[in-house]
Parts: structure tokens; C-alpha cells; sequence
């Protein structure tokens, strides 16, 4: 394969790679409290607010809405009591949101 070939093919994964959704990553941190920050990003240097964004923070809204011991702090972050709870909500998180 000549240099030109193979320069072609990489641009082209590039522009796939371009328009390849952003990935939803929650992210579980111990806060000063001893509370578990859940907070729900997305890649770097992605445009925030799109839709597949707002569904599943709705989505975790609702599912979170009755469980004890869990505070929503905005839109897309909430505090959990237990770092138990909060592996247990990955979890389900992670098996409803497969991307």
C-alpha cells in the first residue's frame, strides 16, 4: 500500500470517527461529606446538550427519584449515601444504556 493509499483510509476512519456519537460516562466520586457524586458526562469537547444527553438524565431521574438516600444536586449529577447504592445504579445504568 503506497503513502497516498494509506493516508486516503486513515482520513476516511477519521471522518467515521467524526460522526460517531459522543458516549454517555457517569462518573462516581466520594465527595468532602463522605456522600458518592454520580455524575453524568459525556467525552470532552462534545457538544453538550443533545437529546440521547437529555433521555438518559430523564431517565435517571426517574429512576432515582424514590430511592433513599440519593439527592439530585442539577441536571445531570446526584449524591448517593452509600457508595454501595451508587455501584448498584452504575450497574443498571451501564446494562439500560449500552452504547
Amino acid at each position: 500500500m503506497n503513502a497516498t493509499k494509506a493516508l486516503d483510509e486513515l482520513h476516511k476512519v477519521l471522518r467515521q470517527w467524526a460522526h460517531t456519537p459522543p458516549m454517555i460516562k457517569p462518573t462516581l466520586h466520594l465527595r468532602e461529606s463522605n456522600w458518592w457524586r454520580l455524575q453524568v458526562v459525556e467525552e470532552p469537547g462534545v457538544v453538550w446538550y443533545n437529546q440521547k444527553l437529555n433521555d438518559c438524565v430523564e431517565w435517571s431521574a426517574e429512576k432515582l427519584k424514590d430511592w433513599p438516600n440519593v439527592k439530585r444536586m442539577s441536571f445531570d449529577m446526584w449524591d448517593f449515601k452509600s457508595k454501595k447504592d451508587a455501584e448498584k445504579f452504575l450497574i443498571v445504568f451501564h446494562l439500560s444504556w449500552q452504547q
